[in-house]
């Protein structure tokens, strides 16, 4: 299968690039394609490059930022996804793009279903509303929307924390806003499931939106308990005790945009569809805190 990756060096795009090159074709679009001052020069790129699929995983993801550069926001996360859910649609191929739960305002108190209506509380959350609507248009769709999403190698609340560790005494942390951590792992797992349902299956029903976060929940303090204890266990010493991190509410941490105090999302439309499991959230932050490690310890050794 030819692919057409859009993003290139992001948390998800860099693993899932290296996963589907194995394969398939990939054919991974840089940043600076994607301003729409340049939008001619990537559609002949796609013209170009004859894709069967297009992954959209592009998006301006800086969510207190999006509340002062709105146009790029709404840029690249709404009129860029419009433009591919068309170039799709008129090559008659299929479109995965990547959403995030921020487009619910929390006030459910119970995992979000993918039929649940919307209701954004900031920029970052109407703009990627906007583009999901706009990729809708095309019948071929696979949104996937997930939560918290982190890695060993790029920057996420994860990493933060492994870095504030070694670097602060004392810290607070909002106790009060609840999700999933979401490994990309995880989600790159997702999406090969769907290429090989599109090789294999060529199963037209299960085009639509899917909520793909791993098992359970948590709040961003426990979250960093989780995190510390992990490093502890394994033996690294850190400046940062558990004891010494401070449980706060969201009221009390000032940020520019409003997020939902609850978005934790619903999964099982997925596993039934794809017949798949989903891991849990505390042992891919063990996974992805070991690997992270070993990673920093083979560097060191070179």
């Amino acid at each position: 299968m030819i692919i057409l990756l859009i993003g290139k060096n992001g948390q998800l795009s860099s693993v899932l690039n290296k996963e589907l090159s194995i394969m398939h074709k990939v054919f991974a679009v840089d940043r600076y394609r994607l301003c729409l001052s340049k939008i001619t020069s990537l559609e002949k790129f796609i013209d170009q490059a004859k894709p069967d699929l297009i992954i959209n995983t592009a998006a301006y993801n800086q969510v207190d930022q999006a509340e002062i550069e709105k146009d790029l926001a709404f840029e690249i996360n709404a009129l860029l996804p419009k433009f591919l859910s068309s170039k799709s649609q008129s090559l008659g191929i299929p479109i995965i793009h990547i959403s995030t739960n921020y487009i619910f305002d929390g006030s459910k108190n119970s995992p979000y279903e993918e039929e649940d209506q919307a209701n954004p509380l900031s920029v970052y959350g109407k703009t990627k509303w906007l583009g999901e609507e706009f990729v809708r248009n095309n019948p071929k769709h696979f949104i996937l929307r997930t939560s918290w999403l982190f890695s060993s190698h790029s920057p996420s609340f994860l990493l933060t924390m492994l870095k504030l560790a070694h670097e602060k005494h004392t810290i607070n942390i909002v106790s009060d806003q609840w999700g999933s951590p979401t490994s990309t792992k995880t989600l790159v797992g997702a999406i090969q499931e769907i290429l090989n349902r599109l090789l294999y299956k060529k199963s037209p029903e299960i085009y639509g939106t899917y909520h793909v976060a791993c098992n359970g929940k948590t709040n961003w303090y426990d979250y960093s308990i989780k995190i510390l204890s992990v490093l502890e266990s394994m033996g690294i010493k850190t400046l940062l005790k558990t004891d010494q991190v401070i449980p706060i509410s969201h009221v009390d941490y000032y940020q520019k945009a409003c997020r939902p105090n609850y978005s934790v999302l619903a999964t099982m439309k997925y596993k039934n569809i794809f017949q798949s499991k989903l891991p849990d959230w505390d042992l891919e932050v063990e996974r992805t805190i070991l690997e992270s490690s070993i990673r920093c310890f083979n560097s060191k050794l070179n």
